[in-house]
């Protein structure tokens, strides 16, 4: 499958969004300023790995769950879906800081794969109608 572009702006998206939130939580902004220091470096390093391994996915252009190439592009998910984990037993195991975990980053590697499928199956039926000589029995475009 060829390599991604948009979906790549949006794993980019999703890791400058997740490293900086893993930044505010070391820093105790907002509703991590009363938090415990152990719950501010567990909470804001899951935030930092996530935002990792949606960097990853942006530079490499494959996203999270390639069909093709190094591991960490076709497993990816698991790893987001174990930080995730992590970041739910983080969050249940301190008090009443800060915000329920991004469950949401579950979705996003799947979410993107399947848009790029389309994306690529669109562009594949548009070009076979646009050939004049369609062997799939296609009718060539009128002028």
């Amino acid at each position: 499958m060829p390599k991604m572009k948009l979906g790549a702006a949006f794993y980019a998206v999703i890791a400058v969004g997740a490293v900086v939130s893993g930044v505010l939580v070391f820093r105790g902004y907002g509703s991590y300023s009363g938090a415990n220091q152990w719950y501010l470096i567990a909470r804001g390093t899951v935030f930092l790995l996530i935002g990792v391994m949606f960097g990853i996915g942006a530079v490499t252009r494959r996203g999270l769950m390639s069909d093709e190439g190094p591991r960490i592009c076709r497993r990816g998910w698991i790893v987001v879906t174990a930080l995730v984990g992590a970041e739910f037993v983080v969050y249940a195991v301190g008090d009443d800081w800060g915000s329920f975990p991004s469950t949401v980053s579950i979705f996003i590697p799947p979410l993107v794969k399947r848009l790029q499928e389309k994306y690529y199956e669109g562009r594949e039926e548009a070009e076979r109608e646009l050939s004049p000589g369609a062997p799939d029995g296609g009718r060539p475009p009128t002028a």
